[in-house]
């Protein structure tokens, strides 16, 4: 998936310069000084030419890698035994998100933008847990799949169009977003104790619920055609740590204390104005 998704990146973007693709628009119907446009909005009329289209429609597709956290916090474990803490990164493979809103221009530099995102990380498969006392021996499992959805707000900042080697015409921003993301149930699941199953069972970590997560952001925007547009753009996602579980077993107390969780996002992004 993420092989997939960066070439898509890079030959939409370079496939505009080499490939001709969108026609080779660019943005030369747009004022660099004014930010307006040169050509009516798609819907709409202006006498004087110089026009700006308010609302657009958007949705993207990408991924994001986890940079920083844990979800099992191993050494804060009070029971009997030796335990490992275990990093998003190492937990989850990097995760699918998709996103879909609109935005409203405040003026022709400056966007305030509305979206909904889903977002899966599977599970990377079995890690090293620790070891419990006693004759028990080695602790091993998987954390179940990750999947969040949410919605979030934000404020984009366009730059002044630039001419490129690559790129015909590109147009740099910078965006930041808040909202609140939800969780699914997590848990330690597919345990095995010395090589057997753990007789008791999944360790529930963290309830479902609702968090307040943080994004900034910064990309590139090209022309497709008249009215559309493609951006790459990256940058980091924090999430608040998820709700610790009231079911986990008290012999595991603290196995749930984990940290705030920290993306690096990459998503391939398309726009239309009216």
């Amino acid at each position: 998936m993420r092989i997939l998704l960066l070439g898509a990146a890079t030959v939409a973007l370079s496939g505009c310069s080499f490939l001709g693709l969108g026609g080779g628009k660019n943005y030369d119907h747009h004022d660099a000084n004014t930010g307006y446009y040169g050509t009516e909005p798609s819907h709409n009329t202006c006498a004087s030419g110089q026009c700006l289209s308010r609302w657009n429609i958007e949705g993207g597709l990408g991924i994001g890698a986890d940079v920083s956290g844990d979800i099992v916090s191993g050494s804060n474990v009070a029971a009997a035994g030796t335990f490992n803490d275990v990093s998003f990164n190492d937990a989850y493979n990097p995760a699918f998100r998709g996103e879909a809103g609109v935005s409203y221009a405040l003026n022709p530099n400056r966007k305030v933008t509305a979206t909904g995102f889903y977002s899966k990380a599977e599970s990377s498969g079995t890690r090293d847990l620790g070891t419990l006392a006693g004759p028990a021996g080695n602790l091993n499992g998987e954390l179940t799949d990750l999947e969040t959805y949410g919605a979030e707000l934000g404020l984009r900042q366009y730059f002044k169009p630039q001419q490129g080697w690559l790129l015909k015409s590109y147009r740099p921003y910078v965006e930041g977003r808040v909202g609140a993301t939800h969780n699914n149930d997590v848990a330690l699941t597919n345990l095995t104790t010395g090589g057997a199953a753990y007789a008791p069972g999944d360790i529930a970590l963290y309830d479902s619920g609702w968090n307040a997560h943080a994004a900034g952001l910064a990309g590139v925007e090209v022309p497709l055609s008249k009215y559309s547009t493609l951006a790459l753009e990256t940058g980091v996602r924090y999430t608040q740590k998820f709700d610790q579980s009231s079911a986990t077993p008290a012999a595991f107390n603290g196995i749930n204390d984990g940290d705030a969780r920290i993306v690096v996002p990459v998503t391939l992004r398309g726009r239309y104005r009216f």
